[in-house]
Order: structure tokens, then sequence, then C-alpha cells
């Protein structure tokens, strides 16, 4: 039996704001190839100088992901808010998405807050990225 994880963690980005748009375009670019080849789907949110990101995959593939992120000094203070099983993915289409510049008082709070809650920081960062109404 195929087992998914999903783990969502927050980081400071370190970019200047005028290298965030080539920076996070390099990010979404890298990601497209290297998560598929992985099984890896997620979204990435960036939020008032914070990465949010939701990765889902095999638990092994999470682990390693974790692990060379720490070695990207695009950002840092990476902390794992929450981690679950999941019976399906919530980001199935996103080899990983790029971020909007729309703001979220929810995923404000979830990041002010350091919710542990998985659900919530799904429900977020998926409303975020829904098209605007």
């Amino acid at each position: 039996m195929n087992t998914l994880d999903q783990l969502v963690y927050c980081s400071r980005s370190r970019l200047a704001p005028a290298d965030e748009a080539a920076a996070i375009a390099d990010i979404v670019h890298a990601a497209a190839f290297l998560n598929a080849r992985n099984g890896v789907t997620g979204a990435l949110v960036l939020q008032d100088g914070m990465f949010v990101q939701v990765l889902e995959g095999a638990p092994t593939a999470l682990d390693i992901l974790m692990l060379h992120l720490h070695f990207d000094e695009r950002h840092e203070e990476i902390e794992v808010m929450a981690r679950g099983r999941i019976e399906r993915r919530a980001f199935p289409a996103w080899g990983m998405t790029a971020p909007t510049r729309r703001q979220c008082d929810a995923l404000g709070r979830l990041i002010a807050e350091r919710s542990d809650d998985l659900a919530a920081w799904r429900g977020a960062v998926s409303a975020l990225l829904a098209p605007a109404a």
C-alpha cells in the first residue's frame, strides 16, 4: 500500500524584494522537474516575508526534500508546522505552483500562531490559490 504524507513548513525569506520574482520563478521551475521525478506535489505561498509550503508525497521523499531545503540559501528558520498521513492529495495537479501576491488573513493567523492544524493550513493555502472572486 502506498502511503502519502502531507507536510507544511514555514521559513523566513532571505530574498530581496527586487530579486523575489526571478528567485521564485527559479524555485518553481526546479521544483516542477524534481518533484515530478520524486512523486511530490504541493503549493508554495510567500506572505509577509514568510514562505509557506504544503508538500505531499511518500514519507521518505518528503524527508529527503526537507533535508535538501535546509541548504537552500533563499530562506532560513525552516520550521515544520504540521505533518500527517493523507488519503489523497489536495494539490495533485501541481508539481509546485508559484506564490500569489494576494494576502490571506487565515494564513497570517496560522503563521503567527505556529499552528499544528494540518487541515487549517491546507484550507488556507487552497483558499489563497483559488481564483479571485
